[in-house]
């Protein structure tokens, strides 16, 4: 398979393209950034892993879609209020063949694409692997290595499988799941725990569990997401998840969430899909879901201070 990576010079694309290359799969990075392309045709993409030592992988980065040639998986990083645009922009790579894997955060990428491509051709994924641009070209690898992959709704299938042991072969150890959506909502009930209450105080995730009162938003934040979610046919289990997320933010020391990076660059955020979609489908369902919404407001409120400026 040759891998084409959609926003490949962002953290997430950079290191899963990166890290494929490596295992020695063809790969080209597209992405809009010139100055980011430009840097890595010229000195090499540089991946520093938690470690602190750095790899220099040469690979082919574009900007434009015609260079980068039929691809038979394009793995999807963009940010979500960029999906649209950038999946018509890879339109020329993107043949009957490709499958388009969205490994991006929240709930609501998925919809987009299948509108776009149909739903076939679209395949879901989380990852748990975490990471920082520290400049262009150059990006930090940190977070537990693991994701799950698989059909919308359906069983997962040999193309499935054949691109879960590529991304175990890059250093990814990934798990073609017959119940993605479970998994995808697992990974969204850890984001909307844990992203805006981190961003919004500018804490990093092991100060949210020294505070007892954040620790009563949380919870909130979760009894809200798991009924929702078991309005939408998924069966999140409260315990496990919050025993997970407690344990998780326990040994994240100094650890920075991506909505916290995203206010300190004064980046618009992805709040949208993340505690948004919980307040969607809680309209959609007539489940109220006050403190999700609460989250969405704060964070729209401090994301009108810092862009408009």
């Amino acid at each position: 398979m040759n891998f084409a990576i959609i926003g490949g010079t962002g953290a997430m694309g950079s290191i899963f393209g990166g890290r494929l290359k490596q295992a020695g799969y063809d790969v080209t990075l597209f992405d809009v950034s010139e100055g980011a392309v430009q840097r890595i045709r010229r000195e090499g993409l540089q991946l520093t892993d938690k470690t602190g030592a750095t790899d220099t992988i040469e690979i082919p980065a574009t900007t434009h879609p015609a260079e980068v040639g039929p691809a038979d998986v394009a793995l999807v990083f963009v940010k979500c209020f960029h999906t649209e645009s950038a999946i018509r922009m890879a339109a020329p790579f993107l043949g009957e063949n490709t499958t388009v894997l969205s490994l991006q955060n929240g709930w609501g990428n998925a919809q987009t694409i299948s509108e776009l491509l149909g739903k076939e051709r679209l395949m879901i994924g989380v990852n748990y692997v975490s990471g920082t641009v520290l400049e262009p070209g150059h990006v930090r690898q940190v977070g537990n290595p693991v994701a799950w992959i698989g059909r919308w709704g359906q069983p997962a299938d040999l193309r499935a499988w054949q691109i879960a042991e590529a991304l175990t072969k890059a250093g990814f150890q990934t798990t073609a799941s017959d119940n993605v959506l479970l998994d995808v909502w697992k990974k969204l009930a850890l984001n909307v725990v844990t992203l805006p209450t981190s961003a919004l105080p500018g804490f990093t995730a092991d100060r949210l569990i020294a505070h007892e009162p954040m620790m009563d938003v949380m919870r909130a934040l979760l009894r809200e997401t798991v009924t929702v979610a078991e309005a939408e046919g998924i069966g999140l289990d409260f315990d496990e998840r919050w025993d997970y997320i407690v344990n998780l933010l326990r040994n994240a020391v100094g650890a920075r969430g991506s909505m916290l990076q995203d206010v300190q660059a004064k980046r618009r955020t992805e709040i949208d899909v993340i505690n948004g979609a919980i307040a969607a489908a809680g309209r959609r369902h007539a489940i109220p879901t006050p403190v999700n919404d609460t989250m969405v407001g704060l964070m729209k409120a401090l994301e009108a201070e810092y862009l408009k400026a």
